[in-house]
């Protein structure tokens, strides 16, 4: 069975340099406009019942094997994953957090008021679901002691072959992912033992779906993604700073989202029918995080979004892979498309190596088909053995059989021969 996962990000709004550090990183934060990912989704459940045809809507936690998410997105995924709510319900819960304080020209949320609303929704629910075959969800946020390289902490729901599940509430996750500076204070968070200040996770991955690909390797390293999901909350307007520290910083932020996206789609080249991301290009640009009396332009603008050509064809490729088994591409594979190896030249001639090329140091499981060929080979010794790896582009064949190779126990001397192939159309 193939891997689905969902990735929900947060909005990069148009930093404009007039704005003093607070209030730009304050306008850094989804808001009102996360709306949209709730709609995009709302479509997709409906269109699954019916194209099914199911019994009733499904909720993403039915469809999705992961959902991980940041800033606002993370407080969606919790909701949508770990609490397993339906679209509808999402949707009242998420209008809950609209501010009731005007400070200034904006209307915002003070921390303990937040956390009082977060508290009503999740309760004293801890973060770890013990369930059977339940969907996995987890946020990102940032240690503010230590942001180096940008690396996130992650908020569990689940356990890793490294670590445990989060020993935290949900309300705590869901508060320190969105504690976004310049709008909340950090978040104190008591881990193993030692307490801990955390900062929102969209300020670096605004576009978790790197994050949620790596939590895939972790729980799946064996089984193939058949479907990655990528929200967004409204496509950003132009970016414009002077120079200097604080504006290469914003534009490193605000840049986070397309860059992920392009990564991403490089990643599924290979194989189309994997990635899709949605994110509403035309009418949210000007949509500020305190437009909350706004949200019925959100609707009209995510309407009009779905119902381009564009939104429809990546909607019944996502639906269709929901419903079937799919192929899709495993683990190592993908990673190989962003990190690959040298590659070996192609050449009219032959290229004599001494040595048969090794496998990527990232390949992991595949240990039932190495067995196989394994065993195969060695029945029989002294005749003809052909043994045919065969799938997708970028599938990991190569990589297979570079392993099978190092891993074998032929004699010496032995000849290995790669000859690249294309078929005819």
């Amino acid at each position: 069975m193939g891997v689905r996962v969902l990735s929900l990000g947060k909005r990069v709004l148009g930093f404009r340099s007039s704005y003093c550090l607070p209030v730009a990183f304050y306008r850094s934060d989804g808001g009102a406009g996360a709306l949209s990912e709730l709609l995009i989704l709302e479509r997709m459940m409906y269109r699954t019942k019916v194209e099914g045809p199911l019994d009733r809507v499904p909720s993403p936690c039915d469809c999705f094997d992961l959902i991980g998410g940041s800033g606002t997105g993370g407080i969606l995924a919790l909701m949508l994953g770990r609490m397993r709510m339906s679209i509808a319900d999402t949707i009242a819960a998420y209008k809950e957090l609209r501010p009731q304080n005007k400070i200034g020209f904006a209307e915002k949320f003070q921390a303990s008021t937040f956390e009082e609303v977060l508290k009503k929704r999740f309760g004293q629910e801890m973060m770890e679901d013990v369930g059977d075959d339940v969907c996995k969800t987890f946020v990102c946020a940032m240690n503010k002691m230590n942001m180096n390289a940008g690396i996130p902490e992650i908020f569990r729901t689940y356990g890793t072959p490294e670590e445990s599940a989060s020993d935290c509430m949900i309300w705590e996750a869901a508060r320190a992912t969105s504690a976004t500076p310049g709008l909340f204070k950090a978040k104190e968070i008591r881990r193993n033992g030692i307490t801990q200040l955390y900062i929102g996770g969209g300020l670096v991955h605004n576009n978790p779906t790197s994050l949620v690909l790596a939590e895939a390797g972790k729980m799946y390293p064996s089984r193939p993604v058949v479907l990655v999901m990528s929200i967004g909350s409204g496509h950003p307007d132009t970016i414009q700073f002077r120079s200097g520290a604080i504006a290469k910083t914003l534009m490193s932020i605000a840049t986070d989202c397309e860059k992920t996206h392009e990564d991403s789609a490089r990643r599924f080249r290979a194989s189309p029918d994997t990635y899709f991301r949605l994110n509403v290009q035309q009418g949210m640009q000007t949509l500020a995080p305190q437009d909350w009396d706004k949200l019925s332009e959100v609707s009209s603008h995510s309407r009009a979004y779905l119902d381009t050509e564009e939104a429809k064809s990546k909607l019944a490729g996502a639906v269709s892979v929901i419903l079937s088994k799919g192929v899709g591409m495993a683990i190592f594979a993908i990673e190989l498309i962003i990190f690959p190896d040298p590659v070996i030249p192609v050449s009219e001639s032959p290229v004599y190596l001494k040595a048969c090329p090794g496998p990527s140091a990232r390949f992991t499981g595949r240990e039932a088909i190495l067995r196989q060929m394994t065993e195969y080979f060695n029945t029989g010794v002294g005749r003809r053995h052909i043994f045919v790896l065969h799938g997708l582009g970028g599938a990991g064949k190569s990589q297979l059989a570079f392993k099978f190779v190092e891993e074998s126990a032929m004699p010496e001397p032995r000849s290995v021969i790669r000859e690249l192939c294309h078929a005819e159309s």
